[in-house]
């Protein structure tokens, strides 16, 4: 018997977020599953899944394809939108899954919420959200054409702030043939600010046309691409779709042109780099102190037997036996986010961006006495990522990326020191390649071999042997990771491929010494979408810096300021920013995209080159707006400043079993970047332990703000606590 379990999330007057789990308790698979139920709500969209019809209240659902196997023992959350007045019963009726009748779970019982994912596919090199910007109840899909059109279209709006929203397009292929270049024409009556996977070729008044980029030139047959943007006014749907030679019109009277639409060949002109004046508000804040505080956080999220000298007070042991299923001792390393799973990819992301902050800015670690620090954290991380290495004959056959099942762990609302359930252990080998995983894991160790060289020769080589090793692995045996770990793909699918990480990885290798992957770094490099910016997921940014700084070639250069000029670009056809001056490219963690970005700016401002400071002004508008230089005086950083987030969604700091407890979190998770405002509105931003798109916080989150923080500590100074004060904060221990 297969479950199924549905849990409202987030609540407002008109609608809500709601999610369906799908959990498979029995011996075999669940393959290809198609979801069938009532309600008494109106679903405006749904990710993860498509809905196959919709009349009344009866909705049919089915997979996508990365999703649509529940193995054994498993699960997968669906997720939506939905329109319901306040006093409607939020439930579902007559639920079937393939052809069986389920009894619904009642919804009492615990289920996981989408805390891990990251919705917003990333916009290059392939389809830009992950796996499409988060839903909200504005949400308006388009209606489709009929099937006599070469393609459906679908318009749909993610987020709307009043005086513009983010939004999309999905073209599904509808033909028997493979679309192979694309250029899609419509009408609207809104303007784009910012585009992703698609190219603004002409705009007369209200008509558009959009070209394809490199990376979705072709649309198989039945697959969809997504374009996503930001504009400004109405969200109301477009009108008038010509997509290549074929008119494409809303109605069920859609009839191709009968003559070809006349598009032309227009070559965009980017806009000229802005000119900005010498920043004039770094300096206002004590970097030394938010640096201090920012390893705090990293420290609390640690798993295994800690060492003595742990800091934080209400963390102890926990994970143990992780790997004792598989035969392996997988203790250590550090839980993801607010839950308790080790995923091996933004963990291997996270230490590798950690290490470059301290290759860049290592004398600021030195004189803000957090070197030490620092260096302990980026250890905890790579010892266990060098257990998770399995090798014969110094070559790699297994790599674990994954410790914990995610449905099962975000059912449980706990702390990790009082987690019961098993913790099965997933990876990749040359059956089930994770190019991706490997890639990122060599770069991290790669990155590391750089930051212990001076200190620890000999564990310095180690790392260096073993990024080789998992180099040559990923390159060989290829293949996404997710693809091999069907559970990781429900938190960290890999939106972009592995291209990315083969070049990147291959990119730190150069940086370490290894100059033979440099041919490879540059084969695997593919550019990058200035619209989008460095992830987890995503690393064509920083190759593209490590590749200037390592080459010095005009390509690299000019692929990495076309980006920084997008995102420093305030005043002109760039980023989307907020009046208070965030940078701001999409609602779920906001801030770790805008503090990544501010990351890369100012070492490419530091290392390679930058125009009248912009980059590095850039770089250090962003720390500041984190850390209180914003219109509410607020620090999204936990624990620093005066008045700062109090109820980051994170179970351990919690203290309670009850995510829904009406009482404040009883512990302070000190130095966390939490997700920040979920529009570019500076007031969108909700301190609420239940809102993860807002209250998040991550490994991955901290990793480039940290690396940020130590440059402005760098150019700007200020005193970490010393001893005394920080054994006075609350629940922090020192010596």
């Amino acid at each position: 018997m297969y479950s199924v379990e549905f849990l409202e999330n987030d609540r407002w007057n008109s609608g809500f977020n709601g999610s369906i789990t799908i959990g498979n308790p029995s011996d075999t698979p669940l393959d290809d599953w198609i979801l069938e139920f009532e309600s008494n709500f109106e679903i405006s969209n749904f990710w993860n899944a498509e809905i196959v019809s919709h009349k009344d209240s009866k909705y049919v659902v089915r997979a996508l394809d990365w999703n649509k196997q529940v193995t054994s023992n498993n699960s997968i959350s669906i997720r939506f939108s939905a329109n319901a007045a306040s006093d409607v019963d939020l439930s579902l009726s007559n639920v079937q899954l393939n052809d069986s009748r389920i009894t619904l779970v009642p919804d009492s019982v615990p289920m996981p919420e989408p805390e891990s994912v990251l919705p917003t596919p990333e916009p290059a090199p392939v389809t830009t959200p992950e796996p499409a910007p988060v839903p909200t109840p504005e949400s308006q899909p388009t209606p489709s054409p009929t099937n006599s059109a070469p393609a459906d279209i679908d318009f749909s709006v993610t987020n709307n702030w009043g005086s513009g929203f983010t939004g999309g397009f999905e073209i599904t292929n509808l033909e028997s043939t493979v679309i192979d270049g694309w250029q899609l024409e419509f009408e609207a009556d809104f303007d784009i600010t910012n585009i992703w996977g698609g190219e603004i070729i002409s705009q007369d008044g209200n008509l558009y046309t959009i070209e394809n980029v490199d990376y979705n030139t072709k649309i198989t047959t039945g697959e969809p691409i997504f374009i996503g943007f930001n504009a400004e006014g109405s969200p109301k749907d477009p009108s008038n779709f010509v997509l290549n030679d074929d008119a494409i019109v809303d109605g069920e009277n859609a009839t191709p042109p009968e003559s070809e639409p006349d598009i032309p060949e227009v070559t965009p002109t980017p806009p000229s780099p802005p000119n900005f004046p010498p920043s004039d508000n770094g300096g206002d804040y004590n970097y030394g102190e938010s640096l201090q505080k920012s390893l705090l956080f990293i420290e609390a999220q640690r798993s295994g037997n800690l060492p003595k000298e742990n800091r934080i007070a209400w963390r102890d042991d926990s994970a143990l036996n992780d790997g004792a299923d598989v035969g392996v001792d997988l203790s250590g390393g550090y839980y993801d986010a607010g839950d308790h799973v080790k995923f091996g990819l933004p963990m291997a992301s996270s230490i590798t961006l950690l290490s470059w902050g301290v290759i860049e800015y290592r004398e600021a670690y030195e004189k803000s006495g957090q070197l030490d620090e620092v260096l302990a954290a980026i250890k905890w991380g790579t010892d266990y990522l060098l257990k998770a290495h399995e090798t014969n004959s110094n070559k790699t056959t297994a790599l674990w990326g994954q410790v914990g099942n995610g449905g099962t762990d975000h059912a449980y609302w706990g702390s990790a020191e009082s987690m019961t359930m098993e913790r099965p252990a997933y990876k990749v080998d040359s059956s089930n390649p994770g190019s991706d995983l490997a890639g990122e894991t060599a770069a991290a160790l790669a990155a590391a071999s750089i930051v212990f060289k001076s200190t620890n020769a000999n564990y310095a080589d180690k790392l260096l042997t073993n990024a080789k090793q998992l180099y040559d692995f990923a390159d060989t045996y290829r293949g996404k990771y997710s693809d091999s770990i069907p559970d990781a793909a429900n938190y960290y699918n890999s939106w972009s491929g592995y291209e990315d990480e083969l070049a990147w990885g291959a990119a730190w290798l150069v940086k370490a010494g290894e100059s033979g992957y440099l041919s490879k770094a540059k084969a695997s490099y593919t550019g990058v979408n200035k619209q989008w910016t460095q992830s987890w997921d995503n690393k064509s940014y920083g190759t593209a810096v490590l590749l200037a700084q390592e080459t010095g070639s005009s390509q690299y250069r000019d692929d990495a300021e076309d980006w920084l000029d997008h995102w420093s670009n305030r005043n002109g056809n760039g980023i989307t920013y907020t009046d208070g001056g965030l940078a701001w490219l999409d609602q779920w963690g906001s801030l770790r995209y805008s503090a990544n970005t501010a990351f890369l700016a100012g070492i490419y401002s530091d290392t390679v080159n930058d125009y009248d400071n912009r980059y590095s002004n850039f770089a250090q508008g962003q720390v500041d707006y984190i850390l209180g230089n914003n219109p509410n005086n607020f620090s999204y950083q936990v624990g620093f400043g005066d008045d700062f987030a109090l109820n980051p969604h994170h179970r351990g700091a919690s203290g309670t079993t009850d995510i829904n407890s009406s009482a404040p979190n009883e512990h302070i998770l000190y130095g966390a970047l939490v997700g920040g405002p979920s529009s570019p509105n500076d007031y969108s931003y909700i301190d609420e332990r239940t809102n993860y798109i807002t209250n998040e916080v991550a490994l991955d989150y901290n990793a480039g703000f940290t690396g940020a923080v130590a440059r402005s500590y760098s150019l700007y100074g200020g005193e970490p606590l010393n001893d005394t004060a920080l054994a006075a904060l609350p629940e922090v221990m020192v010596g």
